[in-house]
Parts: C-alpha cells; structure tokens; sequence
C-alpha cells in the first residue's frame, strides 16, 4: 500500500513528521509538497492533488491519502 500525503502551510511541520514516521515503519510514502514552507499555500489545492494522483493510478485500492491543513 502507498500512502499519499500533501499538506497546506499549517500542516507543514505535522506532515514532515508523519512522512519521516512512517517511512520508519516501513510505508512507501509519496510526498506530494509542499517542500518548502509557503504561508500562501491552500488547502484545496492540495486535497486535489492527492486525490487526482490516488484516481490516476491503475489500483487505487492499494493507495491512501493523508492531507493536512488549518481547517481540519
């Protein structure tokens, strides 16, 4: 299973950790940004994003999404 994480500015620091946490656990995590802290970023942008990647993909069954933001 893969999972799929993206995050707007006010989650930047949790997904940092959670990706570092559980590539440690053995998942294969695909970080999809931001890479740098960016106090523009919007969270729709990116619950976009990692839902067009899981649907993109041949099994999105084998694919879970994680997105992080202010809101919730």
């Amino acid at each position: 299973m893969k999972i799929v994480i993206a995050s707007d500015h006010a989650g930047f620091e949790l997904k940092g950790y959670l990706v570092t946490s559980l590539r440690e656990k053995g998942f294969d995590v695909i970080d999809l940004g931001n890479s740098k802290y960016d106090g523009a970023d919007d969270y729709p942008d990116y619950i976009k994003m990692v839902g067009e990647y899981i649907s993109e993909h041949d099994n999105p069954k084998q694919h879970r999404g994680i997105v992080i933001g202010g809101s919730g």
